[in-house]
């Protein structure tokens, strides 16, 4: 069974959160909290404690034991971390941040020490004997959200920021942390807001004169409203394609250069090359990044025209499904031999299997050698001196802006959120449709679901499933 609560608050202004007691049960917010919120690596790491008695529990442990008495918030100390023997661990810098200014809304602690296994291990025990209790994952960020610091989709963000990989990755989520898409659907909201505001007073006070309102601007309302929510439901498939990357496959006969020009683009050997004919017979997949996007490429097997060998047609049908799910084909061909059966095998095989919308990139190989043949719509490029190679990947740059031509603009980032839009989407539709036919109260009602809709997005109105599902998705120490 799904709980879900609903703040009976002004819309415009609330930034309070309700949470359900089966929530607050998953993290307890009453008690202090620890953790490490660095990952391994590095010579410094960052233990985070969150709660009441977070800097009791921490003084307990440094030295001088009066340095967060009284604290300044953010100031830094350079203090001992000692044992209870007075033994000292550590030297480390402290900041103290008193509630609620602090990411998570409490009094606040992060302890900077050197990132010695060791060291880390025996501060969080040492803090753990204290009386505080060791974090679980997404724990800060629950508590910030409830403490009114961020809403949902913020956290949402937050949690794509820390997961960026990729210059385009981390534009979008520092967008969404920051709070853009939240007053985007502000700004939705509103217009919602406005609509039933008026149709509810216009029920309570003159219900009998109803029948002779002008309903255009209702509509028109209505109309626009969905226009932008729609607008956002469709920039998921630029989220999805900056998140998961372009896929980019290598397509051509036996010997064509494709694992040399992979290696190339790559700049180290990933495909295995050689003189002879076949040295690649199953795919062979390698990320790197092109504008600020993952490309996902593809070392197809080579197409080769009355094959019997089991292996090699296998291959094959592998470079197929590649070509189906690839967004980008580069067709390779040697331009230092005529045009073979192979070569016009792998143009029928790409002309029958690429998708709709996919970018195809006919290319020429080997141009440091003489060249057999021209064609205008063909690029020459050579794996051994580079030639054009940079025109070759300003080519997939150019094809990647132009499937996320504005994905600086509000952009939803999960499939929960999407489904919330949706969902507020139909009430619109059916509120539109129940308007002409001048049933106010039910039109309301609609408007009024489609409002907690899009309260589902920001956490306002909050599902503990949903709660659950995103918060254990985090970092222990976030």
């Amino acid at each position: 069974m799904t709980l879900k609560t609903k703040i009976q608050t002004n819309p415009r202004t609330s930034h309070r959160r309700i949470i359900t007691s089966r929530a607050l049960k998953m993290y307890n917010h009453s008690d202090t909290i620890a953790s490490l919120a660095t990952g391994p690596g590095g010579t410094i790491a960052v233990i985070r404690i969150s709660g009441r008695n977070a800097f009791d529990i921490s003084s307990k442990i440094l030295k001088p034991d009066n340095a967060l008495k009284e604290p300044k918030n953010g100031v830094s100390y350079l203090l001992k971390v000692v044992d209870e023997n007075n033994q000292i661990i550590d030297r480390a810098i402290v900041i103290a941040y008193i509630n609620p200014k602090s990411f998570t809304g409490e009094d606040m602690v992060e302890i900077f020490c050197h990132n010695s296994p060791y060291i880390v291990k025996k501060i969080i025990e040492l803090l753990t004997k204290n009386g505080a209790r060791q974090a679980i994952r997404g724990e800060f960020s629950f508590r910030a959200f409830i403490n009114g610091k961020m809403d949902l989709s913020q956290a949402e963000g937050l949690n794509e920021l820390i997961k960026a990989e990729t210059e385009k990755q981390h534009r979008i989520a520092i967008n969404q942390a920051n709070g853009k898409l939240s007053r985007k659907i502000d700004l939705i909201k509103d217009s919602i807001i406005n609509l039933l505001s008026e149709i509810e007073v216009r029920i309570d006070d003159n219900y009998e004169e109803m029948e002779n309102i002008d309903i255009s601007n209702y509509l028109e309302n209505i109309e626009s409203t969905m226009n932008d929510i729609k607008k956002l439901v469709k920039s998921y498939e630029k989220a999805n394609f900056i998140k998961n990357g372009i896929k980019i496959a290598i397509v051509g006969s036996p010997n064509s250069g494709k694992s040399s020009l992979l290696n190339r683009i790559l700049g180290y050997e990933r495909a295995i090359t050689s003189e002879i004919p076949g040295t690649t017979r199953d795919t062979i997949e390698a990320v790197t990044h092109i504008g600020g996007i993952k490309a996902i490429f593809t070392d197809t097997a080579g197409i080769r025209a009355n094959s019997n060998d089991k292996i090699e047609i296998e291959g094959m049908e592998r470079t197929k499904n590649a070509i189906r799910t690839s967004d980008i084909i580069i067709y390779l061909e040697d331009v230092s031999k005529p045009q073979s059966d192979d070569d016009k095998l792998a143009v029928d095989m790409i002309n029958k299997n690429i998708k709709k919308g996919a970018k195809l990139i006919k290319t020429y190989s080997k141009s440091d050698l003489e060249k057999t043949k021209q064609e205008k719509d063909f690029l020459y490029t050579s794996s051994k001196t580079g030639e054009n190679l940079d025109k070759l990947l300003s080519t997939i740059s150019n094809t990647e802006e132009n499937v996320i031509d504005s994905a600086y603009d509000e952009i939803i980032t999960s499939q929960r959120q999407k489904q919330c839009l949706e969902n507020s989407l139909k009430e619109l539709i059916k509120a539109r449709e129940i308007l002409s036919d001048s049933n106010y109260e039910i039109v309301a009602e609609h408007l009024r679901m489609s409002l907690n809709h899009l309260e589902d997005i920001t956490g306002k109105t909050t599902s503990d499933d949903i709660l659950k599902n995103i918060f254990k998705n985090f970092c222990v120490g976030k």
